[in-house]
């Protein structure tokens, strides 16, 4: 091996340093850094199957909060039809000495991700009654809300006596 012979061991040395140097940097390429990104890969991996463990968890509680906003706000998607009927039919069976004097039509508030459906009812009679069937309204209907309720004592005519008149804002949400 003549070849080498010709250098001087400054010359092999520095070379050799080069050498290692390129090795260490094939090295660190081509071994360390794929094994740090599958490392990270794989702790990635591990958190999604502990998450993954927890979903059936996390449905069950997405679930009842739902339910709990379905008996805060009012069932959704129902429509104003079914809403309208569902109010006739639950004024038939709980009201006493009251009538609807007025429906008016329904106000629409459209919004992105959600559209909210405002009914106003206008109903005669007494103050107890009304007041009896409000609540039997706030506690048992769950196709809408009630908002807001107002009492008013009018005379519409001439002729008849004045009389207490209740109006009533439902509203239900549809997505």
């Amino acid at each position: 091996m003549t070849f080498f012979d010709k250098y001087s061991y400054k010359k092999k040395n520095y070379a050799l340093l080069v050498l290692v140097v390129l090795l260490l940097a094939v090295v660190y390429k081509r071994s360390i850094i794929p094994t740090q990104e599958l490392l990270a890969y794989r702790q990635e991996l591990n958190t999604k199957v502990a998450s993954a463990a927890s979903v059936i968890q996390d449905i069950r509680s997405t679930q009842q909060q739902l339910k709990a906003l379905n008996q805060y706000l009012g069932k959704e998607n129902n429509t104003v039809e079914k809403v309208q009927q569902g109010f006739l039919n639950f004024f038939h069976q709980h009201a006493q000495q009251l009538s609807v004097h007025q429906i008016d039509e329904v106000h629409t508030y459209r919004h992105p991700d959600f559209t909210i459906k405002t009914h106003r009812i206008v109903l005669k009679g007494s103050y107890t009654s009304s007041l009896k069937f409000i609540y039997a309204l706030e506690t048992k209907f769950d196709l809408a809300r009630v908002i807001n309720i107002s009492y008013e004592e009018l005379k519409l005519s001439a002729e008849e006596k004045p009389g207490l008149y209740t109006t009533i804002l439902l509203q239900n949400y549809i997505r």
